[in-house]
């Protein structure tokens, strides 16, 4: 085998069952999307989106994480379950850029998903049991992708989002040259600027310690306070937020990533993320 390939995968498990997606959401029109880019997903326990993948003829329901820098990755049962080859091997780091696991590659896989087929694809396994895999948005159609818990909907496409949107506004993207579809954006914790992560991979917020300790934050029985978290527009209260070390993912970044919000907050707002324009855009609810 050639020398191990070396990635950040960071991710909190789940699994359960939950509802069908609703009806066309308003802000397909408003986004420019046609009916066309729609995708449903389901959410399973702690609120996270599992979304239908095909892999070597199989159909799996894989968590879609927004914080996988991996790519499409599969429980160790599931990869040798499919009868995978492991014509590779890769190293997967926690968000500190500490050695988790080695695990195989099998390259050149067929894979369906988000309504496009691709051919030849590499399949990772990873070493979690507690759910079947995970997939990320460099398998998505297009530049850009929309989603809305409360409608179970994901849109993508690589449309120009128009300039000005009702009830929404747009932030920035703090680009990384390493992982370029992980998404960042500058935010507040405590009144502090700070480097925010959105991470549909989480169950819950995380925040680095070193910002925990500069802001001499109350702890919880696994965790710490955070007084309050501002993103754009929105504002709100962290009960207990998880102590991690965010070394590795801010590697080549303007400053260390300080916080992670997970799927818990992220169900409250319907979010876009669009790669080309560079920019982050999130309902407004004072509009």
């Amino acid at each position: 085998m050639t020398s191990a390939r070396r990635f950040v995968l960071t991710t909190i498990a789940a699994v359960a069952a939950c509802a069908p997606a609703s009806e066309d959401p308003g802000w397909l029109d408003l986004f420019g999307y046609s009916p066309s880019a729609l995708h449903s997903f389901e959410i399973l326990d702690f609120g996270f989106p599992f979304v239908p993948v095909e892999i070597a003829g199989d159909t799996l329901q894989l968590l879609f994480d927004t914080g996988n820098m991996a790519g499409l990755s599969l429980s160790s049962g599931e990869f040798h379950s499919l009868g995978l080859p492991c014509s590779d091997e890769w190293d997967l780091l926690d968000s500190g850029g500490k050695l988790v696991s080695t695990g195989c590659v099998a390259e050149g896989v067929a894979v369906s998903a988000f309504g496009g087929r691709h051919g030849s694809v590499p399949v990772l396994e990873f070493f979690d049991e507690s759910l079947s895999g995970l997939v990320g948005p460099d398998l998505l159609p297009g530049t850009r992708f929309t989603m809305d818990y409360g409608s179970r909907l994901l849109a993508a496409d690589s449309s120009m989002t128009p300039p000005e949107i009702p009830r929404y506004v747009s932030i920035p993207l703090v680009r990384s040259a390493h992982d370029p579809y992980l998404i960042l954006v500058e935010g507040t914790v405590n009144g502090q600027e700070a480097l925010i992560e959105i991470d549909t991979g989480k169950s819950r917020t995380t925040i680095d310690h070193l910002l925990a300790e500069a802001l001499s934050l109350d702890q919880t029985e696994n965790g710490v306070r955070v007084d309050q978290v501002g993103v754009g527009p929105r504002h709100w209260r962290v009960s207990s937020a998880r102590v991690v070390d965010t070394s590795g993912i801010s590697e080549g970044l303007p400053r260390r990533v300080s916080l992670g919000i997970g799927s818990d907050t992220l169900d409250d707002f319907v979010f876009t993320v669009d790669y080309a324009a560079g920019l982050f855009w999130m309902e407004d609810p004072g509009r």
